[in-house]
This record gives structure tokens, C-alpha cells and sequence, in this order.
């Protein structure tokens, strides 16, 4: 039944700005890390500027600006679409996490191939295409790290507005990656978690630089596999107890 939700969600976007962002915010990316590049900042290479630059701050910004179209829908109408249907709330904001969570997925998936196409320019085709598997594979990594942020900031855009939520995802994702991402609370402080998978998939640090084979920064694959299904949990739980908070602010408008 939850499909249903999601195929009705989906055709509120059809030919909106909420799609097209699948490639504006891959756009913007690579000119940011060209300019970071042209300025000496990205010394990591082009690919590695990519990465860093998408896990501090552009992902955390663009699931701010996703979740404000989606959230924006209901807003203009006040809610009385939802009224005047005979519709579970709770499966509608399900729906609204999941379709996000996918144009999230869909981008992630571009920028892969992005950095793909960057290794074989600069290292070779064969290179190129060696790496394409573990690419995927990292970016659909950092894709599941960030999902837990997708109903909290349909909450917090919600709650505060969009210019509040920008405050404080961006405000946060600064400070998770690049205080700490790099110490042991990184555990606790979930906008540090990207930027750890970064280190440790990528061989990225959040400054930009490459670390060095056999950092201790990079995690194990025990405490990689545990820390991709603490974020799962996270989002799950969340995911959960938002869909009911949802029901009831509707309910009460």
C-alpha cells in the first residue's frame, strides 16, 4: 500500500525543480571543486575535491532544499489537500522520506559516475573502469550515512522554516565533520558519520587532504559494517517516531 503513497508523491514533482535537481546539485559540485581546485585548495585532486566538498556541506544542504519542496507542496495548499482526503498520514510522510531518500540515491549515483569519468581522464579508461564498482559502492555508503537527516529536516523545516534548517544542518555538518569525524566521539555526533566514511572509503580527510595508508582514522570493516547499520537504525527510528508527530500536527491545523 505504501506504493501507492509514493506514486501519488512522486507525480506532485513532475517537472519540478525537486527533479531537476538531479543534476543542478551534481552541476554545482563540479564547479565548486573546480574552483577549489583553480585556487589551490582541493590538493586531494579533482575527485577527491568532489567528495569532500559533497559530504561538507553540499549534501547536507541539498537534503535541507529537498526536504523544503517536498514539505512546500502541503504548505501553499494549508494542508487541505490532506483534508480532504481519506488518506494514513503516517504513510504519506513515509512516502515523502522515501522519495527524497531516492532523488538522494540518484544523485549520489551521478556523482560516482562523475568520479569515474574524472579517473579515466586523468589515470586511464582501464583505471577507470576498475574502479567503478568501489565508486558506486562508496558513494551508496555515504548515501545511507545521510539518510537519518532526511525526516529530521522535514521536521525542522516544518518546525523552524527553511532558512532555520540551513542554520543548523550546515552549521552541524561543519562541525561533525571537521572536529568530530576525526576523534572517538564521532560515534555520537551523527553529521560526523559521512565524513568518517569519507576517510575511510575514500582516503579523503575533511580537509581535503589524502591520508596516509594505514591511517588510524580508517575504520575497520567490523566497525564500518556497524556504524552503516547504526545509521540505519537511526533513520528507521526516526523515520518512525516523526510519522507519528506528523499525524498529530496535521491533525491539530
Amino acid at each position: 500500500m505504501l506504493r501507492t503513497y509514493l506514486i501519488a508523491e512522486n507525480l506532485k514533482f513532475k517537472h519540478s525543480l525537486f527533479r531537476k535537481l538531479i543534476l543542478f546539485i551534481p552541476a554545482g559540485l563540479i564547479l565548486i571543486s573546480v574552483v577549489f581546485l583553480f585556487i589551490g585548495i582541493g590538493m586531494g585532486g579533482f575527485a577527491s575535491s568532489v567528495v569532500c566538498n559533497w559530504c561538507m556541506p553540499v549534501a547536507s544542504l541539498s537534503i535541507v532544499i529537498l526536504c523544503h519542496l517536498v514539505n512546500n507542496k502541503e504548505k501553499k495548499h494549508g494542508y487541505r489537500t490532506l483534508y480532504s482526503l481519506p488518506v494514513d498520514l503516517k504513510k504519506v510522510f513515509l512516502s515523502k522520506i522515501i522519495l527524497t531518500a531516492l532523488i538522494l540515491l540518484i544523485i549520489s549515483l551521478v556523482l560516482s559516475l562523475v568520479t569515474v569519468l574524472s579517473e579515466c581522464i586523468f589515470s586511464g579508461i582501464a583505471a577507470g573502469i576498475r574502479h567503478a564498482g568501489f565508486y558506486a559502492a562508496g558513494y551508496c555508503l555515504l548515501w545511507l550515512s545521510l539518510l537519518w537527516q532526511i525526516p529530521f529536516c522535514l521536521f525542522l523545516d516544518q518546525k523552524i522554516g527553511f532558512a532555520g534548517s540551513v542554520f543548523i544542518n550546515l552549521s552541524a555538518s561543519a562541525i561533525g565533520g571537521l572536529f568530530f569525524s576525526l576523534t572517538p566521539l564521532f560515534w555520537i555526533m551523527p553529521y560526523s558519520w559521512p565524513a568518517r566514511f569519507m576517510v575511510t572509503l575514500f582516503g579523503v580527510l575533511p580537509s581535503g587532504l589524502l591520508a596516509g595508508t594505514g591511517s588510524r582514522l580508517i575504520l575497520s570493516f567490523g566497525k564500518s559494517l556497524l556504524l552503516a547499520l547504526v545509521s540505519l537504525i537511526v533513520m528507521a527510528l526516526l523515520s518512525i517516531m516523526l510519522s507519528w508527530w506528523y499525524e498529530r500536527q496535521v491533525y491539530r491545523k
